[in-house]
């Protein structure tokens, strides 16, 4: 009995001494380098009395917990008809790709112009934790047998039944992991909405603090923000860890896991006839963006001088002899981002894959780890960057440190989530032949994850730019990210319509260039079967 009750208590234990060991290195660190250790942070939130970041929080939260149930809300609507019709998916997924690699610093201050009161810190709630919603929705949707969804139409059952008593159940694992990895976004853009002009909150606390150059209280906010996401998430854990305990007895189809075989991909003759038509289809939901954008301009009532449409943007760029050097200009910009994000999304891509696979192979690592990988994705990205400013300086550490951190959590997450629920059979299958943890992960694991590896490169691909743009922005003071606000500052409104539209555009070209390495390796590994 004793026994037992210490191995339901050696997770909590494990958790608990990792954040022990972070909080005691911190304090170590403070005396050496010139950052407030967490001693002194307490102090500083005593003498400011709690209740000041008690009620900041709450204010907070009055708006990212709004976004982050319309976000949820709204991909679920896009979800079910993509995945009742599919014809849909290609479509509503770049749409989806389109709001979300929408830069919230620059299109915040049109939200600020365009919505009252705290729709544009809901809004930017809503954007920062929609495409990991729907990418999660979706994955989940598609993750049934096909088996169980034939033997409901083997017995009458329509699409409809289908989805609702076996695709809904089936997507629950998938749907939590998303929902887990949202939260603490929505708490992030509902910030970014407070940075960019509120009255309350974490964000307004936290402006203050860093223009009086309080160091104390900066770091403070920051804990204190991680602690109010860090809810959210503890919560969605506990109540998916709760609802998907089977998820490990479920069968493995390694065809019918990966999303990109599904949208119509084939071997031999039929290759160049399914190319035409994903032409045809990106043609459409280019055509269905562009229409939306100027509906949204003109039902908004946004002026001409601050909202700019499609082709305010073309003749921008094309005007007579000043386009070829804007052109060049943004060019240049996004060459300089393009390397920024690249170094950050390989450090974080590394970093999630290595420990996810060391934490497989060592249980206890993935316990020690909890603590610090939450921490890092909890706090704030814009209240961090200063701070490591002054570990890393001005130059490439800082933009690689903030990439591979925006970009490390979705991949550490998905991927060890995949590890944890590869079916019993096919573990005990390798421990049967003599196989241990290694050959599992190897032969089972690995192959398993793909589906789950790539989901993460999407939602990590466009991450990555987001975390570029704010290292430039508040680093580096160079490329697209510095642009932009420089653009908000001059009120050069052609200018900023121009990098959001290209800075979108290359986002979705690299979900595009993902979704294609998915399927080279999914036919590579499954022999080019579809099903």
């Amino acid at each position: 009995m004793t026994m037992r009750r210490y191995s339901n208590l050696r997770p909590a234990l494990a958790w608990g001494g990792s954040f022990g060991a972070v909080v005691l290195l911190w304090q170590c660190a403070a005396l050496v380098v010139a950052l407030p250790g967490p001693l002194a942070i307490m102090r500083r939130i005593g003498t400011d009395g709690p209740a000041l970041y008690w009620n900041a929080g709450l204010a907070t939260l009055r708006c990212a917990l709004p976004g982050w149930a319309g976000a949820t809300v709204a991909a679920a609507l896009c979800a079910l008809p993509a995945t009742m019709w599919p014809v849909l998916a290609p479509g509503l997924f770049q749409l989806g790709v389109m709001s979300y690699c929408l830069p919230s610093l620059a299109i915040g201050p049109v939200l600020m112009i365009v919505l009252d009161g705290d729709g544009p810190r809901i809004m930017l709630a809503a954007l920062a934790s929609f495409f990991t919603m729907l990418v999660g929705t979706m994955t989940g949707l598609r993750a049934c047998s096909p088996s169980q969804t034939l033997l409901v139409t083997a017995f009458g059952g329509t699409a409809l039944q289908a989805l609702l008593r076996v695709r809904l159940h089936a997507a629950l694992p998938a749907w939590f992991a998303a929902l887990r990895i949202s939260a603490p976004a929505s708490v992030l853009g509902a910030m970014v909405g407070e940075f960019l002009g509120a009255e309350h909150g974490l964000g307004v606390l936290l402006i203050n603090a860093q223009q009086s150059l309080d160091l104390s209280r900066t770091c403070a906010v920051t804990l204190v923000s991680a602690a109010f996401a860090g809810v959210l998430y503890a919560g969605v854990g506990i109540v998916g860890h709760a609802c998907t305990h089977w998820a490990r007895d479920m069968p493995l189809d390694l065809a019918r896991d990966s999303e990109a075989l599904r949208a119509g991909w084939t071997a031999g003759p039929n290759r160049m006839r399914v190319l035409l038509h994903g032409a045809g289809r990106l043609a459409g939901t280019t055509a269905l963006a562009l229409g939306a954008w100027w509906l949204v301009l003109r039902m908004s009532g946004v002026t001409p001088y601050v909202g700019r449409s499609p082709y305010d943007v073309l003749l921008y760029l094309t005007d007579g002899a000043e386009g070829p050097p804007r052109i060049s200009a943004i060019a240049g910009e996004l060459g300089i981002t393009l390397q920024d994000m690249a170094a950050g999304l390989v450090g974080g891509i590394m970093a999630g894959l290595v420990l996810a696979m060391c934490s497989q192979l060592w249980p206890p690592l993935h316990r020690l780890l909890a603590g610090p990988v939450f921490i890092m994705q909890a706090i704030p990205l814009i209240a961090t960057t200063p701070l490591l400013i002054l570990l890393f300086g001005r130059g490439e550490a800082i933009v690689v440190t903030v990439g591979t951190i925006v970009t490390f959590f979705p991949v550490f997450v998905t991927v060890s989530q995949s590890f944890a629920q590869t079916p019993r059979t096919a573990l005990a299958l390798i421990a049967a032949n003599g196989g241990g943890r290694v050959d599992a992960l190897r032969r089972v694991q690995l192959p398993a994850a793909l589906p789950s590896i790539f989901a993460a490169l999407r939602i990590a691909a466009p991450l990555a730019m987001t975390g570029a743009l704010i290292a430039e922005w508040l680093a580096t003071g160079r490329g697209m990210g510095y642009m932009l606000l420089n653009a908000v500052s001059m009120s050069d409104y052609d200018g900023l319509w121009a990098r959001v539209t290209v800075t979108t555009t290359v986002s979705m070209i690299l979900y595009g260039l993902v979704g294609l390495g998915e399927v080279v390796a999914m036919r590579a590994l499954t022999g080019g079967r579809d099903r």
